[in-house]
């Protein structure tokens, strides 16, 4: 379960990275405080759904778009 949270954690990252946000900015962006988005992108702590959801919301990506993969 761990290998796939940081694989979510990586893909969140790159994708927001991509996009040209800082942690902290894109962590306001999608209303969340920059420590949990911190914590996503770590590996850290398991998402719930909502977050998902609004995360790939704003990457302007889909949940399955987000996730797909993951888990080779």
């Amino acid at each position: 379960m761990q290998e796939v949270l940081c694989e979510l954690g990586k893909r969140i990252r790159g994708e927001r990275r991509q996009k040209g946000f800082s942690q902290e900015g894109f962590a306001a962006e999608c209303g969340l405080h920059r420590t949990e988005m911190g914590s996503l992108e770590r590996g850290k702590t398991i998402p719930r759904l909502d977050t998902l959801l609004l995360v790939s919301q704003h990457l302007g990506l889909s949940v399955s778009d987000l996730l797909q993969g993951i888990e080779s």
